[in-house]
Formats: C-alpha cells, structure tokens, sequence
C-alpha cells in the first residue's frame, strides 16, 4: 500500500516549512508493507518558497513547481496525476498532520481495501498553534449515502480535508472543480457520495487546522456555510443531478 501525501501551497514559505516537518516526524511503526510520498506542489510562488528545497533532503518528498498561477483546485487535481500512491491524502500547506495520522489510516485501510475513503476529525488551531476551544470537527456514522448527503445540504454535517481517498475514486468523481472558489472539499465529498461511495467512519484526529489572516476559512459562518449549499445545489441541478435537500 502507498498513501500519497498532496500539498498544494502558494506564497505560504514559513508555514510551509512547518507543515514539511510534521510530515517528516511521522511514523507508521510498527506497521508493515506501507509506503508513503510527499507531493508538494507550488502553484508559481513569489515569496522563494522554492528555496526550502534548494541544498534540503526532505526523505520521499517531490517538489514540483508550476510556471503560472493555476488556482487551488487546478493544481490540487494536477498534483494528484503526478502521485504514484494508491490513496491520497490532502495537507494544506498551512495545517499539520499528526504523527500517527497515516498509520491509523492505513489500519482501516488493510481492515476495509474495498473501501474508496475514509474520514477522520480534525482540530482548528489558531496562528500559532493554540487550540481553539469549541471548532473541533467531529463526524459521526450515516447508515447511507442519502443520509449523510441531506446532513450536508442541511449543514448539519460538515467535513473538510480530513480524509484518506482512493486516487481513482478522486478520478472518478471528477476531481476537484477549478470553477469553485469556495467549498471546493465539500463540493468533492458530495459527488464522491453520489457515486455511492460510503466512506468508512475513523475515530481519530488527522490533522490540526490553521486559522490565520490569509486562510480562506477564516471568517466562514454558519451563513455564509448554507449559502454555499445553496449554491452547490444549483451546481448539481443545472447538471441534471437531484441531491437531496
């Protein structure tokens, strides 16, 4: 088994460089026959991000740099296709894995290989790493996929990138949608959902989520979180498709 790791980052060097070394302190001991990759892939950066590869060994790492700014979800897609792993795994470049992240979603993984994903929680930490009381992400079981997608279009479910997924589930769902500017991850997990893919509950933190000026999650509302339902339900309306609501 490989696990891709997949990190997109534009003009975030210094936090990048944080989230690099919470990849290298992982650890799948005592875990045997899984491989792990770090793709990093700059969407044309300005700040020298470039430079935290020039003279550094970062063990299993790829660095891959784009000539033109493409967009998030553009170059998450175009990371992906460059990934030799049979699951990925996205790590913003502002967040940290925690070290055993990959080990415990492996465990599912060998428990459950005709599962096409798998879904964890997550923390949201402020600037600088304090937690923040009160935002913990904590999911829970659906008993299908029409249950698990009414809670969405109801925003009484939420996730975000806190999953393990099949690269060619990601494929088959369509991939990230570069047209989204918001709520591209939620966007992703409901049309995984409406292939009918389930995804497997795991009862373990991924990753810390970093609240800081420049995040695009800072700021998001209960509001301006259903305004977006409302506008992915379009989305699929005017594709012929019938979410549930």
């Amino acid at each position: 088994m490989k696990i891709s790791i997949i990190t997109p980052t534009y003009n975030r060097k210094d936090l990048l460089a944080e989230t690099m070394k919470s990849v290298q302190a992982m650890t799948l001991i005592p875990l045997k026959g899984v491989e792990w990759e770090h793709i990093v892939y700059d969407d044309a950066s300005t700040d020298g991000t470039q430079e935290l590869f020039k003279g550094s060994s970062f063990p299993n790492t790829r660095y891959i740099r784009s000539d033109k700014n493409q967009g998030q979800s553009k170059t998450k897609n175009d990371a992906v296709m460059e990934a030799t792993g049979e699951y990925i795994f996205f790590l913003d470049s502002d967040d940290i894995i925690l070290s055993r992240t990959l080990y415990n979603f492996a465990v599912k993984a060998l428990e459950s290989p005709d599962a096409g994903w798998f879904i964890a929680d997550f923390l949201r930490v402020d600037g600088s790493l304090r937690y923040i009381i009160g935002q913990d992400y904590f999911g829970w079981k659906f008993k299908d996929t029409n249950e698990m997608i009414d809670a969405i279009f109801k925003g009484e479910h939420f996730m975000q990138y806190c999953f393990m997924m099949k690269k060619s589930v990601f494929i088959e769902a369509g991939m990230c949608d570069p047209k989204l500017k918001m709520a591209q991850d939620i966007d992703l997990c409901l049309r995984v959902l409406m292939k009918g893919y389930m995804p497997v509950r795991c009862d373990f933190i991924s990753h810390l989520h970093r609240f800081h000026e420049s995040n695009m999650s800072n700021g998001s509302t209960m509001e301006t979180h259903m305004k977006d339902m409302a506008m992915l339900k379009k989305k699929y309306e005017d594709a012929g498709l019938t979410p549930l609501v």
